[in-house]
């Protein structure tokens, strides 16, 4: 067993590895070429040294923060080590064994990528207590989804959001048992209410990033959570343009809520605000995470527009941003150009508790190394699966204003 090195020595070896790389990458800019492919595979064999320096690292100054306590290494899980694995066919044990937790997640799901990464969430850091050893567990990076409800404005706005699921998911509705009056002795009529059933099915959502091959080279953590921001930032997005916009009815994706368009509303105003609220409210369904959602160039409209013509009730929104005593939520995704005119935008009022979005599955990445070659990037085809409705119609009122 070769002996173990010194935080010095590997801190030596780590300047080295930065050294080789920079020859590397600045001789490829100085004679204004992509890197080659034995270039690619030996950056590749940097980064992947680097991960591991940097762990190794880690494990020492937890052992001299606690002397005399035994410790236990783990490699973490980098997607850029393994998106670089993917391209030279040959995985690392800590990448197997990330796939293999994702293929156990699409059970029964088709798949096409090269990556599957499991939907899960994950300690950063994982510590033991001196009863137990004290063993100090190296920081795992696996925690690729969770970013996913930050970029929500759904999330921020309470929508209820269901990950990990592996089967069709049916909600039933109930709508309601009836009382009615009777005479002393005449027979009860029947009040009992319908039961009826809204099913979900996973609806494969797909989005395309790029990154580039010096990219993929680099060690750095705040690389890694860009790689994996912008992932997530894609999917985020198309889920969103997708619920709030107004393309037609397909079986391929969950229905907007302008697939089918209200009235034309016209230019917003205080009495068309509250319009919103009392249609929740006379469905007894004002309760719950309400909200409002619009687009930024109603905000806009809002904040220059006075309640009355003296403006002495202040305009629309206040300062504190509350539209009607409710939060606003602004967002380019909502639809926009709609109605004859194509000039008003789509506004929507809601108990967004009885709004569902349901996640299947591990993330499917397909990693494209040979498209983009001649620009020195990788192109990484991401599948994910969702749907997503409403639970109950009565929560939500929509409406267009321009």
């Amino acid at each position: 067993m070769s002996k173990e090195k010194s935080s010095v020595e590997l801190k030596d070896e780590k300047q080295q590895l930065i050294t080789r790389k920079d020859a590397l990458v600045n001789g490829a800019k100085t004679e204004k070429r992509t890197l080659t492919s034995e270039e690619t595979t030996q950056l590749n064999e940097i980064a992947t040294r680097m991960v591991d320096i940097d762990a190794e690292l880690a494990n020492l100054e937890a052992m001299s923060k606690r002397k005399g306590t035994p410790y236990q290494s783990q490699k973490r899980f980098s997607l850029l080590r393994a998106i670089g694995e993917s391209i030279a066919g040959t995985y690392s044990d800590e990448s197997l064994a990330v796939i293999e937790r994702g293929r156990a997640q699409m059970s029964g799901m088709e798949t096409t990528g090269s990556l599957l990464i499991p939907v899960e969430d994950r300690a950063a850091v994982v510590a033991g207590t001196p009863a137990n050893g004290g063993n100090v567990i190296d920081t795992d990076l696996l925690d690729i989804m969770t970013p996913l409800t930050a970029n929500l404005i759904l999330a921020q706005v309470g929508a209820n959001i269901v990950t990990g699921l592996t089967n069709n998911v049916s909600i039933p509705k109930y709508s309601g048992t009836t009382a009615n009056w009777a005479g002393e002795t005449a027979k009860a009529e029947d009040g009992t209410g319908t039961f009826t059933k809204q099913g979900f099915s996973p609806k494969r959502l797909t989005a395309v990033t790029y990154i580039s091959k010096q990219m993929l080279a680099q060690d750095s953590l705040g690389v890694e959570r860009m790689l994996r921001d912008q992932i997530v930032r894609a999917i985020a997005a198309k889920l969103e343009a997708t619920i709030f916009g107004a393309d037609a009815t397909s079986a391929l994706k969950p229905d907007g809520f302008f697939t089918t368009l209200p009235a034309a509303g016209g230019a917003v105003d205080w009495k068309k605000i509250v319009e919103l609220e009392t249609k929740i409210n006379t469905a007894n369904a004002l309760q719950g995470n309400l909200a409002y959602v619009i687009h930024p160039a109603i905000l806009g409209k809002l904040k220059t527009t006075v309640k009355d013509a003296s403006g002495a009730g202040g305009f629309l929104i206040g300062d504190n941003g509350m539209l009607n005593g409710y939060k606003a939520l602004v967002t380019t995704n909502v639809a926009s150009g709609l109605q004859t005119a194509k000039d008003e935008y789509g506004a929507i009022f809601a108990n967004w508790a009885d709004y569902f979005i349901g996640q299947w599955g591990a993330l499917d990445l397909t990693v494209d190394p040979y498209t983009m070659a001649s620009e020195g990037q990788i192109k990484l085809v991401v599948n994910a699966y969702f749907d997503a409705g409403s639970r109950r119609d009565e929560s939500f009122a929509k409406t267009t204003w321009k």
